[in-house]
């Protein structure tokens, strides 16, 4: 899995025409924010060659999020996503939610992020948590916590307990598109499920925060079909 997601994320630029020809919704990212998301997480992941490659094949497909109100009186936004990468009777997935609140548009920094990843696409889905988890294995997963000041510096926790509950998703209609030999499908919908997580400052510190909502009505949730393109399929019209 991991080959394959950096092997995809070279391609994943001409793929940014896919759409899933329904209308965009009032939970629209402004494109100022949506870049602030991943300048944050950008700067914490910094040299981590694995995060570089899923952070580039999949947040430029992250194009809606659903807001959540805070006890504090100010709103989360969350978005989900899901992965697949399929070969014949072979496949491949993860599922994931990236969170944030108090986005600064004056020095275009957020608040915090949280990205959380589990193995798995088919629900239900139950994964643990933790600073060892590998996504690429159903039932296993970790997570991030984000803390960016206005200058723009970060703090980040690593998960050391938690879940990732996925119990249904439902997309609408797909739009494909063939590109390098691949067959790329987008599906945008709602997908249903909870999160929670604690974390420990990196390096291992004694410092834990804490995170997590159920979305028991749906996330904005995106889902990502890769395949091998039918032989003689026609390249795309520019």
């Amino acid at each position: 899995m991991k080959r394959a997601v950096t092997w995809l994320a070279a391609l994943a630029t001409l793929s940014c025409s896919v759409d899933s020809g329904t209308a965009p919704t009032a939970n629209v990212i402004p494109p100022a924010e949506k870049a602030a998301v991943q300048q944050a997480l950008a700067t914490s992941f910094r040299g981590d060659s694995l995060f570089a490659s899923l952070a580039t094949f999949v947040l430029p497909f992250i194009d809606q999020a659903t807001p959540l109100a805070n006890g504090a009186g100010d709103t989360t936004k969350l978005a989900a996503f899901q992965l697949e990468v399929a070969a014949g009777t072979l496949s491949a997935g993860l599922s994931g939610v990236l969170a944030w609140r108090g986005y600064r548009p004056t020095t275009q920094t957020v608040d915090s992020v949280v990205l959380v990843i589990g193995g798995g696409f088919v629900p239900p889905l139950d994964d643990s948590l933790s600073a060892g988890g590998a996504f690429d294995t159903p039932g296993s997963g970790t997570a991030w916590v984000i803390a960016q000041a206005p200058d723009s510096s970060v703090q980040t926790w690593l998960a050391r307990a938690g879940a990732l509950s996925v119990s249904g998703v439902s997309y609408g209609g797909a739009s494909s598109i063939v590109q390098q030999g691949l067959t790329w499908t987008r599906s945008r919908g709602t997908l249903v499920g909870a999160t929670h997580v604690t974390a420990k400052l990196i390096p291992d510190s004694s410092t834990t925060v804490s995170a997590g909502w159920t979305f028991s009505s749906g996330l904005e949730a995106v889902m990502l079909k890769v395949t091998p393109a039918p032989a003689g399929a026609p390249a795309p019209i520019r």
